[in-house]
């Protein structure tokens, strides 16, 4: 027997013992008595009772019936297409409405836009409880496909994560091309569990930010940093970066100096800067003429003597010699002005700016929402659109020919070596080589170049720089220190060289981190992965990107006309028949990662961390048996003035004798009752 009744069949269920106020939602259940009963009778289904009488309105337009439960549905192509497009971090309304065009307008579809947010929220909810396990069963895949993929975890004591690295085989190569300098920020509100993100971020021979793993921490004390930077270290053969920029964290800068004892570490000069502008900024307004000078001390001084006394110098003329943010700033100045670092190669960077970008950008793909296995899904996806424009770049500078800005041999010798981006930074010196007087204080030896005016700086001193130089030994050097900071001559350095007729590049000064093959052992080292064969995610959906421009154009020639399309349908029909057989293998070849995890295999979901990035969570809405009882005052008694024996208004009131007489009355006196109301 079977039996078939109305939706609106039977009445809701109401809660039992429910204290918590429920959202006010219409019942769509009114007790309707309409039914169908079959039965099986000599292998013939029967009905046996049928009522139609409905105790509400029935809808009679065919249009309308998408809106029933019963004709809504999501076929398999629109549940992957979702799924696709949310992964691609695209609004479920943007989805909803694509796929409305997709079937030919809204009357076509049998959904509404509510179930593609609740598909969403159905496939996120995969991963509760199996996240940790579902990342390292594709941590452990993708080590399967390149075996330099490297990933560590910490657990603590209950098994649940505390903290974890990875990266890729190719950054660990790149690493020792171009891990010299660092720079290294947390970030938040990427990630369900609030755990900050750490990337390690450099900067290729194309002037491009380059990813050398990237790290979740439950906390940001030093005991997670120190583990971090040693993993990183292991993770990098060993190798420790020269510089390493860094915001002003306590926590970090100890961890730094005890696993890179030898790395120069440089605090992030935005930072502090910024700071000073929250500290200082009433005295910009008050004190004409102290912002500029306070910036010009920090970035116009070449050496760390001509900073000092400049700092004392501008305190004495503005008098602020006592002010507190001013001291603290200057107690800390080996760590952030440019003065202390000017014989410190830093890649031309005194700022975590690449750091701060890569976060945005990573921010635009998540949320604090995701799971850790979709986080990591957009880091890949981050990193492999790093090494395509790093190839594209690769591209650009072997088949462009630089248009040159002299006739100098210089600039030809360096056109040969370094990248399009490189050179044209070095153009740009070239350029500048041509202002300045040259003043020759020994011959062949020692000079000195002053400007006086610069074309695109409005507020510029008249500044002289010292350049050293030797032509026998094809040596030169400036007291700007631009060479040993950014590891390209400055224009000071080339004005000299062909003052004395040193028309030629230096190899002593090209440096190979900025050359066109700098990156030639990472490539030789890269094994492309082949699409054709296997069964990964990553090239089925190569397949369907090959086979689908065929099929539309034989969807376009079988709509042309009825006997065309009748004809389609029946070859429709057999290669479908055909292609079962592949079903089964596929899906035995290829597991979903998060149907691999279980909870027993080890490292349990982390907690929600409670660090200073974390979200604040929704508030139940408490009924009033809940509500929270309003504070009496122990000085005035009263419980309707809100405030406290701290802030109660008798302790406002001037005059000793009204101190006396509360003294004498006690607080049941309704004088003060009256006050504190």
């Amino acid at each position: 027997m079977a039996r078939f009744v109305c939706s609106s069949e039977g009445f809701a269920k109401k809660p039992d013992n429910q204290t918590t106020p429920q959202k006010d939602k219409p019942h769509t259940r009114t007790g309707c008595k309409a039914r169908l009963k079959i039965r099986l009778q000599d292998g013939i289904w029967k009905v046996s009772v049928f009522v139609d009488d409905h105790n509400h309105p029935l809808i009679t337009s065919p249009a309308k019936k998408r809106g029933l439960r019963s004709h809504r549905e999501l076929d398999p192509e629109d549940r992957q297409y979702i799924k696709d497009m949310h992964a691609q971090n695209i609004e479920p309304v943007k989805i909803h409405q694509f796929l409305v065009a997709k079937h030919g307008g809204m009357k076509n579809v049998k959904f509404k836009r509510k179930d593609v947010s609740n598909q969403i929220a159905s496939e996120n909810r995969r991963f509760v409880g199996v996240d940790v396990e579902a990342t390292l069963v594709y941590f452990q895949k993708k080590k399967e496909e390149d075996s330099e993929f490297y990933y560590d975890v910490e657990v603590d004591e209950d098994g649940h994560l505390k903290n974890i690295f990875w990266v890729d085989g190719r950054a660990r190569r790149a690493c020792q091309e171009f891990g010299d300098v660092v720079t290294f920020d947390t970030t938040y509100q990427t990630n369900r569990y609030c755990m900050p993100l750490a990337p390690f971020i450099g900067v290729n021979h194309h002037w491009q930010n380059i990813y050398f793993g990237v790290a979740m921490l439950r906390s940001e004390m030093k005991v997670s940093f120190v583990w971090l930077f040693q993993t990183w270290v292991k993770a990098m053969y060993g190798k420790k970066p020269k510089t390493i920029i860094t915001d002003q964290c306590p926590s970090m800068r100890i961890a730094i100096k005890e696993v890179f004892p030898n790395t120069v570490h440089r605090c992030c000069q935005w930072h502090v800067m910024r700071k000073a502008s929250d500290h200082l900024g009433a005295l910009y307004n008050l004190k004409d003429g102290f912002e500029d000078e306070l910036k010009r001390v920090i970035n116009c001084s070449m050496t760390v003597s001509e900073f000092e006394e400049d700092w004392r110098n501008m305190l004495v003329k503005h008098d602020l010699r006592n002010n507190r943010h001013l001291k603290n700033m200057y107690e800390s100045r080996s760590e952030w002005v440019p003065a202390y670092f000017r014989d410190v190669f830093c890649a031309n960077m005194s700022t975590s700016q690449r750091s701060e970008s890569a976060n945005a950008s990573l921010k635009i793909w998540t949320d604090n929402h995701h799971s850790m296995y979709k986080l990591a899904l957009h880091v890949e996806k981050i990193v492999e659109g790093i090494w395509a424009r790093e190839s594209d770049e690769d591209i650009a500078t072997m088949k462009k020919v630089p248009k040159f800005l002299t006739l100098y041999l210089m600039e030809k010798d360096a056109s040969q070596v370094y990248t399009a981006k490189i050179m044209s930074v070095f153009k740009e010196n070239l350029k500048l080589s041509q202002l300045g007087e040259v003043n020759e204080v020994e011959k062949d030896m020692l000079y000195e170049v002053t400007i006086k005016e610069h074309p695109t700086i409005e507020k510029w001193r008249e500044v002289t720089y010292i350049v050293k130089v030797d032509k026998s030994e094809e040596f030169v050097s400036c007291s700007c220190r631009g060479y040993e900071f950014h590891g390209l001559l400055c224009s000071h350095a080339i004005k000299i060289m062909h003052h004395v007729n040193l028309f030629h590049l230096p190899k002593r000064y090209i440096m190979k981190r900025w050359c066109k093959d700098a990156n030639a052992s990472v490539k030789r080292s890269h094994v492309e992965r082949s699409m054709e064969f296997g069964s990964t995610q990553e090239q089925a959906t190569i397949r369907v990107a090959t086979l689908k421009p065929r099929l539309m154009r034989i969807l376009d020639i079988a709509s042309i006309s009825s006997d065309a399309f009748i004809q389609f349908q029946g070859l429709l029909d057999m290669v479908e028949q055909q292609m079962q057989g592949h079903v089964v293998v596929a899906g035995e070849e290829e597991p979903i990662a998060c149907e691999d995890a279980t909870p027993s295999n080890g490292v349990l979901d982390p907690p929600i961390s409670q660090c200073k990035g974390k979200r604040k969570q929704p508030q139940r809405l408490k009924p009033p048996s809940e509500a929270k009882k309003p504070r009496k005052c122990g000085i005035c008694g009263s419980k309707k003035g809100g405030h406290n024996a701290r802030t109660c208004p008798l302790k406002k009131m001037k005059g000793k004798d009204m101190e006396d007489d509360y003294a004498d009355s006690g607080p049941e006196n309704e004088e003060y009752e009256d006050l504190s109301s």
